[in-house]
C-alpha cells in the first residue's frame, strides 16, 4: 500500500495536539483526516475508507473506546490505536480486548515507533484436505514466526481470504471441492498481491508449468526441505519490505533505501545463494 492509498484518521478534542500530530503525519507524506469528536470520526468513517484510526480516550461526546467500537462496526478491517494522557491497566486491558494498540501521550516515542514498523505476524493460509498434514504444517509454520490460518477445502480458503489479508497461501493440488489451481486463481482474484504456492504429492512438468503460468511457486511434498527454504526466505523478504516501508514512513529514508538495495541480490527460492554477479557499471537511469 502506498502513502497516497493509506488513510489515517486522527481523533482528539485538544485542537493544538490534533494539529501538531497531523502536521507530523503530513511530514511523513500522508494527508490525514481529522476529527475533534467521536461523532465526527464516525461520520468520516461512513463516507471514507479508513486504514488506521488514532483515537483519544477522553472526549466530550463519547470516549475513545466507544468511538473505536463504532468505527470497527462500520469498517471491520480498520486498525485502531488508543492514545491517552489518562492511561491505566484497566484501560489498557479494555483496548486490548478491542484488538486496539494502546499508547500514552507521555511516551510519544513509542507511538511513533509503532507507526514506523510492522506489528502483526505474516499470515500464511494453509489449504489441504489431509487434516493431520495440515495441523503438522501449521505448527511448524507457527514456529517459524508466521501466523497460520487453516482450511480443509478450497471454498473454506476463499471465505477466509474474503475477511483476512493473506501474505502467502500454500495450497494442496487435489481437494474434493476444487483443485489447487482453481483455488489459487480465485484467491488471486480476491487478493491480487497474494503470494501463492502449490504443494502437491502428484507433481509433473505439465502441472509445474501451469502453476508458473499463474505466477505461483511449486513444490512437491517429497521435497519439503526446498519448501521450508522458500518459506524462510519469503519471511525475510516480507519483513524487509515491511520494515523498509515503515522506516520510510518514519522518515528514516536512508535505512529504507539500504534494505531495498540489499534485496536485489537475494535468491528467489531454496537455500542456496546465487553466485555473485560480475562487476558492472551502475545504472544511472
Amino acid at each position: 500500500m502506498t502513502k497516497k492509498d493509506l488513510s489515517i484518521l486522527l481523533v482528539d478534542d485538544e485542537e493544538k495536539f490534533l494539529d501538531s500530530i497531523a502536521e507530523r503525519i503530513r511530514l511523513k507524506g500522508y494527508e490525514p483526516l481529522m476529527a475533534r469528536s467521536g461523532q465526527e470520526a464516525v461520520a468520516l468513517a461512513e463516507k471514507n475508507k479508513i486504514d488506521v484510526a488514532v483515537v483519544d480516550l477522553r472526549m466530550p461526546d463519547m470516549d475513545g473506546l466507544v468511538t473505536i467500537t463504532r468505527l470497527k462496526e462500520r469498517q471491520p478491517k480498520i486498525k485502531t490505536v488508543l492514545l491517552t494522557a489518562f492511561g491505566d491497566d484497566k484501560t489498557k486491558e479494555a483496548a486490548e480486548a478491542l484488538n486496539t494498540a494502546y499508547f500514552e501521550k507521555q511516551d510519544m516515542k513509542s507511538f511513533w515507533d509503532f507507526l514506523s514498523r510492522p506489528k502483526r505476524k505474516p499470515h500464511v493460509l494453509l489449504v489441504d484436505d489431509e487434516e493431520n498434514f495440515l495441523k503438522s504444517t501449521a505448527e511448524r509454520v507457527r514456529l517459524k514466526g508466521y501466523e497460520p490460518l487453516q482450511a480443509l477445502t478450497g471454498q473454506e480458503a476463499i471465505e477466509i481470504a474474503r475477511n483476512i489479508e493473506i501474505d502467502v497461501a500454500v495450497v494442496d493440488l487435489r481437494m474434493p471441492d476444487m483443485d489447487g489451481l482453481v483455488t489459487i486463481t480465485k484467491l488471486k482474484e480476491l487478493q491480487p498481491k497474494i503470494k501463492t504456492v502449490l504443494l502437491t504429492a502428484f507433481g509433473n512438468e505439465k502441472l509445474k508449468e501451469a502453476t508458473e503460468a499463474l505466477n505461483s511457486d511449486y513444490f512437491e511434498k517429497q521435497d519439503m526441505g526446498s519448501f521450508w527454504g522458500f518459506m524462510r526466505n519469503f519471511k525475510q523478504k516480507l519483513e524487509d519490505t515491511m520494515a523498509a516501508a515503515g522506516m520510510a514512513t518514519g522518515g528514516d529514508l536512508d535505512d529504507a533505501v539500504k534494505i531495498e538495495a540489499g534485496k536485489k541480490a537475494e535468491p528467489e527460492k531454496g537455500d542456496k545463494p546465487a553466485p555473485p554477479p560480475a562487476p558492472e557499471k551502475p545504472d544511472r537511469k
